[in-house]
């Protein structure tokens, strides 16, 4: 991980022969920077490793989860944990977690990700937790078996909320409408193939697709045009479309919530006859 952040322990340089006087001579040049007590960084190190690295601190909680390639809700501070007698106090962009760690698990930036999703657990809201850990499940990186190892150790009033996690989730957008619709009692699928439509996030009872568009995957010209010939499909096919983006998923949050509990109440989501064209997914 240290590579691939552009991280060099004090360790790393003198296991290739660098000197004081040769990484004087690349700090100079601009190729290295100190970042903190025996840690060098350069221009392609993330700002948020080196501002833990500053700070005797590591990377933990949604911080550490986003540089594992976890799929993260939004998040300001820098979150971070110290080591029991090393470090200073952070300042008001870094989230400071406690318990300190009595002793750093490897030789990483970054804390282990089962460690920083624990942190998690006593730091987020569940739904936020949730989405890590799905996030984590879908793209492989743990297994269900190293959840629930990750479950049994935080709190129990967040493990409550936890429940149902899945595997398939292919968004914490997704993520979060899900679980947002099933505390409302509603019925809904998640990453069901329709014949004819292809697979789609969100099935709300019968007939209600939402599909929730990140802006990674959704902003070019072709993928516009593919996802709206998918709703003509759809709709032709006897369902409703409804398309949330990133904006309104995470940041406009409440309206949206307002909008599907009145979608629910119109009973859009129930069949009106005829016979849909689903598969199984």
């Amino acid at each position: 991980m240290r590579r691939q952040l552009g991280v060099w322990s004090a360790g790393d340089l003198e296991a290739v022969g660098m000197r004081h006087r040769s990484i004087a001579e690349l700090m100079r040049a601009g190729t290295l920077y100190r970042a903190g007590h025996g840690w060098y960084a350069t221009s392609s190190t993330p700002a948020a490793v080196t501002t833990a690295l500053r700070r005797g601190a590591r990377l933990t909680c949604v911080s550490a989860a986003a540089v594992h390639g976890l799929w993260t809700p939004p998040f300001g501070e820098v979150h971070v944990a110290q080591r029991r007698g090393g470090g200073r106090r952070c300042h008001s962009v870094v989230h400071e977690h406690r318990p300190v760690v009595r002793a750093w698990p490897d030789d990483e930036p970054v804390l282990p990700l089962d460690t920083a999703l624990v942190h998690a657990g006593t730091c987020l809201p569940g739904e936020s937790v949730a989405v890590l850990l799905e996030s984590a499940l879908e793209r492989g990186v743990l297994d269900r078996a190293a959840v629930v190892d990750i479950l049994d150790r935080i709190p129990v009033r967040v493990r409550r909320q936890l429940t149902g996690l899945r595997v398939d989730a292919g968004s914490g957008s997704e993520t979060r409408v899900r679980r947002y619709l099933k505390r409302r009692g509603v019925r809904v699928r998640a990453q069901v193939q329709i014949r004819d439509v292809g697979r789609v996030d969100l099935l709300v009872g019968d007939r209600l697709i939402i599909e929730c568009d990140s802006r990674e995957f959704h902003d070019s010209a072709d993928a516009y045009e593919t996802d709206r010939e998918r709703d003509v499909r759809a709709i032709a096919a006897g369902y409703a479309v409804v398309r949330l983006t990133w904006y309104k998923i995470w940041v406009d949050w409440q309206r949206t919530c307002e909008t599907l509990d009145s979608l629910v109440r119109s009973g859009l989501h129930r069949a009106r006859g005829g016979r849909l064209r689903l598969a199984s997914g």
